[in-house]
């Protein structure tokens, strides 16, 4: 019996958490199935005191899964389209990054929040990798988050809203169609069980390996012509709920109170990222031969599935969009934690040093 009282908080937060996720689907928001849940165990938390729980084991499954999925987005297509550009992107995409990281790190001098929780707050990256990220940093990810969400929810409500009336032209739709998946043998599956074990033991090396080694592990055999079995979509949207109550879970009432009197800050440091997309966008315009619709909804820093639809409904490139945000995610995955590993220990001692003298 006293295995149960756990068992049962899981069960009910998993109620909880479909229903949420469900009235975000029936509502068109975005990322139904992650913030979904978030909101509804927070609601429970807030309205009726509700205890909630979330299961280990089922989230570094979630994390797995989702590694794959955004693995099997690359083939050979993602860099054959993007190839020209490449460079270009990588160069203001890396600029977009670091702006973000000064910024996060001013804001934090000024406001009661520690820099990891601060700059992985607000660097532009996907909601499910940057909670990865900042679980295996140690930051408060309570609040990172709640920042990401702020800075999510912009961006996937005011740049759509904002490319649909900038850059249509009368309706114009891409002939370009995304590029699709084979299905591959059952026997693969096993290869994906390899990359969950070498995630596991990779742990201790290599910053959220639970996401980033199936994703590059699945991108290089996708890229190499091997098709890979692809598994159902439902599995996906069980990950995305997983992680959606592991982070519902893992959000406090002092996060929320400590949260509403932050969200100022960082609704302006979401309003300035958009701002900084727009501009870079049209520098990335002015440098290729891409229209402006391509070229900012390829800057803004997700999610993909959004800014590719957007594309296709105000003459944009969608392939062009995919491939670059893809290639994006890859960089913040892959070189940001890198790149906050190396800085943060020196900025860290710096703050220290300042607030001794």
């Amino acid at each position: 019996m006293g295995g149960s009282g756990p068992l049962r908080s899981i069960l009910k937060s998993y109620l909880i958490a479909v229903i949420g996720g469900g009235l975000f689907t029936l509502l068109h928001l975005p990322l139904p199935w992650i913030l979904g849940p978030v909101t509804g165990l927070l609601l429970s938390k807030i309205i009726w005191n509700n205890k909630t729980a979330a299961s280990q084991p089922l989230r570094k499954i979630s994390y797995w899964l989702l590694g794959i999925q955004i693995g099997n987005t690359f083939t050979v297509h993602t860099f054959h389209n993007v190839q020209p550009y490449l460079l270009i992107y990588t160069l203001l995409t890396l600029l977009l990054i670091v702006i973000c990281m000064v910024n996060a790190y001013v804001v934090s001098k000024w406001v009661n929040v520690d820099m990891k929780t601060s700059m992985l707050g607000s660097i532009p990256g996907g909601l499910s990798a940057v909670s990865a990220l900042s679980e295996s940093m140690k930051a408060n990810t309570g609040l990172v988050t709640i920042f990401q969400t702020i800075r999510l929810v912009s961006i996937l409500f005011i740049i759509p809203f904002a490319a649909t009336h900038l850059f249509m032209d009368g309706g114009t739709q891409s002939a370009v169609q995304l590029p699709q998946t084979e299905q591959g043998a059952w026997w693969t599956i096993g290869l994906y069980g390899i990359m969950y074990i070498i995630a596991r033991l990779t742990n201790r090396f290599i910053p959220s390996s639970l996401v980033i080694v199936p994703m590059l592990l699945t991108a290089i055999l996708q890229v190499s012509g091997m098709h890979l079995y692809q598994f159902p979509h439902l599995f996906f949207v069980a990950a995305q709920l997983t992680i959606g109550v592991y982070l519902g879970h893992s959000i406090s009432i002092r996060d929320l109170k400590k949260a509403g009197r932050l969200c100022l800050y960082y609704t302006g440091l979401s309003l300035l990222l958009i701002l900084l997309c727009f501009g870079l966008g049209l520098v990335f315009s002015m440098v290729t031969s891409l229209n402006m619709a391509t070229s900012v909804l390829s800057m803004a820093p997700g999610g993909l599935v959004e800014m590719a639809l957007t594309a296709q409904t105000t003459g944009g490139d969608p392939s062009i969009v995919s491939s670059l945000q893809t290639i994006r995610l890859l960089l913040v995955v892959l070189v940001l934690p890198v790149l906050l590993q190396w800085t943060l220990p020196k900025l860290e001692k710096h703050q220290r040093k300042e607030e001794i003298g």
